[in-house]
């Protein structure tokens, strides 16, 4: 078995089927998209919820990303010339230093960070908002702003 290759978590799995689902809806492909949505829920309904995980453990896992799977992943799309791997890399990569501080200020704060005010996420890029409405446009992709959804409070 090549060392790259692993098996996937309920949650990994959840991910891929649901963005599947958004390509499939994208290409007016309903019946796929419907298949991918089903996948997709009986994947997350597989997870366990991590009761114990730490906000220093998200944070280290980030900057594991950001050291080494967003530059390995740059290095591929580059030797592959794929202009939208690289776009999406980007985006990609902005999100997720703008999640770190986020993250690093919600271990500073707590709930204060939230409490009298909204989170957002941008369904394309997933950028990370915190303010009483969504950006009109999302900084990182200009998607308008019916792309960007509040995240309910229980999930924070």
């Amino acid at each position: 078995m090549d060392a790259d290759v692993r098996q996937m978590t309920w949650t990994e799995l959840a991910a891929v089927c649901t963005n599947l689902e958004k390509a499939c809806t994208k290409q007016l492909r309903g019946e796929e998209a419907t298949t991918f949505a089903k996948l997709a829920s009986f994947y997350e309904s597989r997870r366990e919820p991590q009761a114990d995980a730490k906000i220093e453990e998200l944070v280290a896992l980030i900057d594991a990303d950001l050291a080494e799977g967003y530059p390995s992943a740059n290095e591929a799309a580059q030797a592959a010339e794929d202009r939208g791997s690289k776009r999406a890399l980007l985006w990609g990569e902005k999100a997720t230093k703008l999640l770190k501080s986020l993250l690093v200020r919600y271990e500073k704060q707590g709930a204060k960070l939230t409490e009298e005010t909204g989170v957002f996420v941008c369904e394309i890029c997933g950028f990370v908002y915190v303010g009483s409405a969504p950006p009109e446009v999302c900084p990182i992709c200009k998607v308008p702003a019916f792309k960007i959804h509040p995240v309910r409070k229980e999930a924070i």
